[in-house]
C-alpha cells in the first residue's frame, strides 16, 4: 500500500497549481497537550462561500519517509467559513485538554513531532482523487508550533502553499480549552471572513491573525 501510495508523490506536484483547494489545514496539534501526548488535533477550514461535503475524503502522513493513509472520513460537512475539527479524543476524555466538542473523534489520528507533512484528499487517492491541500514540508521540525509550551500550529495564509514556512505561525492566543489549561491555539472556531494572501497583499498578516479573527467570532 505505501507503494501504491508512495507513487503519487510524484504525481501530486503536478496538481501544485490547485493547491490549495476550497478546504484547507487551518490548525494543527501536532504535539498533543499537558493532558497527554496522544492529544492530538487537526481542523480543515472551508474558505468558499458554499457548503463543502467531506464525504469519502482522505488525509495521508508520512510515516517514515512514505505518504500513508491515516484516515478516511466518512461523513461531516463544512459550512461556508466553518471549521471541521478532527481530534484523537472527545472532551469528556481524562486525556484531552479540549473544552470544544471535535466534528469528528478517531483514534487514527497521530502526527509526527518531526517531518511532518499531511495532505487532503477528495476522495481516495489510490482512485485518483484530487489533491486539495498540503500542510508542512515533511522536512526536520514542523514549520510552526511549540512542543514544549504545547502551542498549536497555525495557518495564516490560506491561499499560499501549506508546504511553505510563509504559510505557518505558532498559536499566541487561547480558547477552546479546559479551565486552567496552559495550551495556546483556538480549536473548533472559525473566523468570520476568509482570509488570503491576496486579500491582504497590502496589509502583512501577522501570526495572530488566525487567532484574533475567531475572537471576534
Amino acid at each position: 500500500m505505501r507503494f501504491a501510495i508512495a507513487l503519487l508523490l510524484s504525481s501530486a506536484t503536478t496538481l501544485r497549481a490547485e493547491v490549495p483547494g476550497q478546504v484547507v489545514f487551518s490548525e494543527i496539534m501536532w504535539m498533543g497537550s499537558s493532558a497527554s501526548s496522544a492529544d492530538e488535533w487537526l481542523e480543515l477550514y472551508n474558505r468558499s462561500d458554499a457548503e463543502i461535503g467531506l464525504a469519502g475524503w482522505t488525509i495521508t502522513r508520512l510515516a517514515d519517509g512514505q505518504e500513508e493513509v491515516m484516515l478516511h472520513i466518512e461523513k461531516g460537512q463544512i459550512p461556508p467559513g466553518g471549521v471541521f475539527l478532527i481530534a484523537n479524543y472527545p472532551p469528556e476524555e481524562a486525556h484531552s485538554a479540549l473544552a470544544v466538542k471535535p466534528d469528528l473523534v478517531n483514534a487514527a489520528i497521530a502526527l509526527s513531532n518531526t517531518r511532518l507533512q499531511l495532505r487532503l484528499y477528495d476522495g481516495d487517492p489510490q482512485a485518483g482523487a484530487r489533491l486539495v491541500d498540503v500542510a508542512d514540508d515533511g522536512s526536520g521540525a514542523p514549520l510552526a508550533g511549540d512542543s514544549q509550551l504545547k502551542k498549536a500550529m497555525v495557518r495564516v495564509l490560506f491561499d499560499g502553499d501549506g508546504a511553505a514556512p510563509a504559510s505557518w505561525a505558532t498559536a499566541q492566543e487561547a480558547s477552546g480549552w479546559d479551565p486552567g489549561a496552559p495550551e495556546l491555539g483556538t480549536p473548533g472556531q472559525a473566523p468570520p471572513r476568509p482570509r488570503s494572501a491576496s486579500s491582504e497583499a497590502s496589509t502583512p498578516i501577522r501570526p495572530v491573525t488566525w487567532a484574533l479573527l475567531k475572537a471576534e467570532r
